[in-house]
Formats: structure tokens, sequence, C-alpha cells
């Protein structure tokens, strides 16, 4: 065992290993529970799981880590509607790594060797799997802090779709006040990776998706009817006249009302 991985190791106490496997048709609830003293890394091979913490839900998808800190309030739901597999380790509070509650794994398969050979560990005595486990642990947190800080977002499935639904959801709602955090919470994600990875697949921040949506209904607002700047900045979601302006100038280089001299086209609605 390098110097390296006894640092790893050896700032937090590894408790156990457990494989679970749901098949297709056969569903699983876990009621409201926490672990006050231990903190619990759920690895999804397969399925979804999905979970709520501190009534805030989450999902996690195959190829994806879920994390819930010590003391939280939680219970988890493992759907009927595919197969799911994985395994659920837990640890003393401490972690050598600040994990988010949901995070892409970016080597799935070579993720599922180690937690295979860590489970076969754990079967053994305890005296001649000691050292192997400690440096099979140092080994999961390397390739989990490479999955944290790798830019290769892909691996998290299927979130392109997702990106597309959360965009129709915006630009059907752009009116209402949408943040960060209410996205999230509506599609059961991550505010974090979230943001990271919608700007991965849209090239923009969910924010200035937001932004572009309200702009360009002003726009349509502002060409094809006679509707104060005033109600149009209201219509379209901004609270204040001057940030709307401000906002609207930026994205345009014209005022509202010189955009509407420039494309007033006399069509009403």
């Amino acid at each position: 065992m390098t110097k390296a991985t006894e640092l790893i190791t050896d700032s937090f106490d590894f408790h156990a290993i457990q494989p679970f496997l749901i098949p297709s048709g056969q569903s699983l609830q876990q009621p409201l529970h926490r672990h006050p003293d231990t903190v619990e890394l759920l690895l999804v091979l397969e399925g979804t799981v999905q979970c709520t913490s501190e009534g805030k839900p989450t999902k996690a998808p195959s190829g994806t880590a879920m994390t819930i800190q010590a003391g939280r309030w939680h219970k988890q739901w493992y759907p009927a509607l595919e197969q799911q597999s994985g395994y659920r380790l837990s640890f003393a509070e401490a972690l050598p790594l600040a994990l988010p509650p949901v995070f892409p794994i970016e080597d799935p398969k070579g993720l599922e060797s180690l937690l295979v050979r860590l489970y076969q560990e754990t079967t053994q005595p305890k005296d001649d799997s000691t050292q192997m486990t400690h440096y099979l642990i140092g080994l999961i947190f390397r390739l989990l802090s490479r999955s944290l800080y790798s830019d290769n977002f892909s691996a998290y499935p299927n979130f392109e779709k997702t990106v597309r639904e959360i965009e129709h959801y915006i630009e059907e709602n752009y009116p209402i006040t949408l943040t960060l955090d209410s996205i999230a919470d509506r599609f059961a994600l991550d505010k974090y990776q979230l943001a990271r990875l919608f700007k991965e697949y849209s090239g923009i921040s969910p924010l200035q998706y937001i932004i572009s949506c309200r702009l360009d209904a002003a726009k349509q607002l502002l060409a094809t009817t006679d509707t104060s700047v005033n109600s149009i900045a209201a219509t379209v979601g901004y609270k204040s006249d001057t940030q709307f302006q401000a906002a609207f100038k930026k994205a345009s280089g014209l005022t509202p009302r010189h955009y509407r001299l420039a494309h007033q086209r006399k069509v009403k609605f």
C-alpha cells in the first residue's frame, strides 16, 4: 500500500459494503429513517434509485452515486420498472471527499470491479483482509474523485433528454419565478450537477436560458402589439421595469421602445 493511499484511507473508517439486486417487476421501499453516525454512499450500476432526503426528492440513475450524510432523515424507493443493482457503502462521518448528493461516475465498469473485490475481501478473516480493504477503498475514492472533477459529463446517462425536458419546462413557465433550486427539485436532480450538465449540453446556464425565453417573448410582444413596455415587462416575468430595460438593451443593443419602432409589424393577437 502506497503512502498516498494510506493518507486517503486513514482519515476515515469504512464500516461495511452491501450489494443489492432487485429484479425487474419487483420494487422495494425503505421507510423514513436515518443513520446518526454513518455516511451512506449508494453506487447505482443498474436502474434508477429514488430518494427523499430532508423532504427534497432526488434520483440516481445507473452510472451515478448518491451520498446521504450522517443524521439525514431519508427514505428510498427502488421502482419495479427495471432491474436495480449496485452497492451500498457506509463510513464513519468524516470522508476524504466533499461529495454532492448525486454525481456521475466516470468509469462504472472499473468501479464495479473494485466493488466486487472489496465485497470479497470483507468476507475474509479480518487479519488477512484489512490491508487489502484499505487499498481498495483508496482506489475507489480516487476513481470517485476523478469522476467529480472530470470534464466528461457525457457519462451521465440520458441527461441530454432530461435537458430537453427542462428547456421545454422553462419555455412554458418563464414568466413565473424560476430558480436553480426550484428546477432541480421539480426534476429530482442535484442543482450543481444540473447547472454544469445543462451548460454542457445547451451551451448556456439555466438562468441564461430563462432570460433568453423572457426576452424573446418580449420582442414578439413589442413587434406585434401596442401593449405598454411596463406591462410587457411584467408579462414576461420581470418585477422591475428598470431591470427589464437593462436586460433587454444588453441582449439586443436597443431599448424596448427603439426595438418596437424598428420592428413593429402592426399585427394584433
